[in-house]
């Protein structure tokens, strides 16, 4: 029996909590596990062969120029508490500790993107390469897990529970004055996605495919930091909703906001209505099909991660990168151009 390459191992690795594992799965299923990295860690502060690096981040995903960088941190909420000392305590123990572990990292790996590795001993570099600063997309995303039932309670008649989303908030001062109230974590304005332990999922299951979430990432950041702009959201599901809902040049988008306008409030139930929408429905049985390019990336992936992949003969001997390329302009294609790959296949076999 052949022994597993060290890319083999870590595709087998996922965390060392069981949040941190049920991130790394749901992350594999829309990210693909050829870009999709739980546990990696910097030799910054390893001084010998026996020490250990430092732990970077709980998840990285790497695909092309994109770079999304994940902290996942579960802290229980003391409900019994006084709210004005619960709110401030998770919220430093889970929000403002994701963001600033999130800063760093970004930091690091801009500047030593040569210096990430799989394992704590350093010994196992990240096997793609992480683009150069001056071309790489980094999105920064805090899954912060305790604080869902008890913003239920808090906010009551029937609220969902998920963290409002309130724009003109910035730094911790602001933030500990707001109970369940998100939105700019560092006071230098970095943009951090929050999501709570429902968000996350709801996000996973609509954005399934890389492109889209991507594209999510980056015209949500747009339409929230648009200048001299205050946008308030109920929930970060009803701005999913709305996303979902609204198109343009072929796109889902958000709405537009006309020039002179500088407070923008999404209205709370968007996304009870999208759920049960046939639109919705109608989408979710047309992508059924385009899952067979994810089974089709996933195979050649394994011969990709095992060096047992091949090339012409007449071309030059077997580099993972290129390889890696060809399946990744595959999984970069949006769920409408997979679905009509997946049926043309379909039909090819």
């Amino acid at each position: 029996m052949k022994n597993k390459t060290a890319w083999e191992e870590s595709a087998e690795s996922e965390g060392t909590t069981e949040s941190e594992r049920i991130l790394t799965r749901r992350a594999r299923k829309a990210f693909l596990s050829l870009w999709s990295y739980p546990k990696v860690y910097s030799d910054e502060g390893k001084r010998d062969a026996k020490g250990d690096g430092k732990e970077l981040v709980d998840l990285l995903v790497v695909f092309g120029d994109d770079v999304r960088l994940f902290s996942d941190k579960s802290c229980l909420f003391q409900s019994h508490v006084d709210i004005n000392i619960s709110w401030p305590r998770w919220y430093r123990r889970a929000d403002d500790k994701s963001a600033r572990q999130l800063a760093g990292a970004e930091s690091f790996i801009k500047r030593f993107p040569e210096r990430v590795f799989l394992d704590k001993s350093c010994a196992v570099p990240l096997p793609l390469t992480i683009p150069s600063s001056r071309v790489a997309q980094y999105h920064l995303i805090a899954v912060t897990r305790g604080s869902h039932f008890a913003a239920k309670q808090y906010f009551g008649g029937g609220s969902s529970g998920i963290l409002m989303l309130s724009t003109y908030l910035r730094g911790k001062a602001e933030h500990e004055k707001m109970p369940f109230h998100v939105e700019q974590a560092l006071e230098n304005g970095r943009f951090i996605h929050v999501f709570d332990e429902i968000m996350v999922n709801f996000l996973l299951d609509e954005l399934d495919a890389v492109p889209d979430f991507i594209a999510y990432l980056r015209k949500k950041e747009e339409f929230l930091g648009q200048p001299g702009v205050i946008v308030s959201v109920p929930g970060e599901e009803d701005l999913l909703a709305r996303y979902m809902a609204t198109s343009r040049n072929d796109e889902h988008a958000f709405p537009e906001v006309a020039q002179g306008i500088d407070y923008v409030a999404l209205p709370e139930g968007d996304w009870g209505v999208y759920l049960k929408s046939p639109r919705r429905a109608a989408k979710k049985k047309a992508d059924k099909i385009s899952y067979m390019c994810d089974a089709l990336i996933e195979h050649h992936s394994a011969f990709i991660r095992s060096g047992e992949v091949i090339s012409s003969p007449f071309l030059p001997p077997y580099i993972a990168v290129d390889h890696e390329r060809i399946v990744r302009a595959l999984a970069a294609q949006p769920s409408l151009a997979r679905r009509a790959l997946a049926s043309d296949l379909h039909y090819a076999l």
